[in-house]
């Protein structure tokens, strides 16, 4: 009898720590849930305006082959076109990752195509839009004529400036 009362000691403060843990993430997974379906559907103008959509499809999908097209011979090209899309923490973004790509591009001879395969506006609300991209990058080593390609999934959050649709912010996926 001692022993079951001292296993039901040490199990009693076990289960309650499980109970807790899972109502926690029960409590937690529910305001997820609703941050995902809160506000109004009909706010969400990807669902109900084709001409919006299809501007932030066609500006943010041009904008992303812009800068991630490049060409070692002319890399001021791509720069001036990140400095024309981006805004916000996308520069930094951008920067940090380009810096690489333009040093490896210049010692190894590059030119990268980005070619946007399928695009999806999932939310435009306001002057923000996020954006869904799914990319084929194609990359000649002049040096030796060999040819690499690559497949790309990119999040964007996108955002109105002066009437045009600029990237915001960019998660590789």
């Amino acid at each position: 009898m001692k022993a079951f009362l001292r296993n039901r000691a040490a199990v009693l403060p076990v289960l309650a720590a499980v109970v807790v843990l899972a109502l926690g993430g029960a409590v937690s997974f529910a305001f997820q849930a609703n941050s995902l379906t809160a506000g109004d559907p009909a706010g969400n103008k990807a669902l109900v305006d084709q001409a919006e959509t299809g501007a932030v499809s066609e500006q943010v999908g041009a904008a992303v082959k812009a800068i991630f097209s490049y060409d070692f011979s002319n890399l001021p090209r791509t720069e001036r076109a990140a400095a024309d899309v981006l805004v916000d923490t996308a520069v930094a973004q951008y920067r940090g990752s380009f810096a690489a790509a333009k040093k490896q591009a210049e010692e190894q001879k590059l030119v990268r195509t980005t070619t946007v395969r399928s695009i999806g506006v999932r939310e435009i609300r306001g002057d923000r839009a996020t954006v869904l991209l799914f990319l084929d990058q194609q990359t000649l080593h002049t040096a030796d004529n060999q040819q690499e390609s690559a497949g790309a999934q990119l999040d964007i959050t996108a955002k109105r400036v002066d009437g045009r649709w600029k990237i915001a912010g960019l998660t590789a996926l």
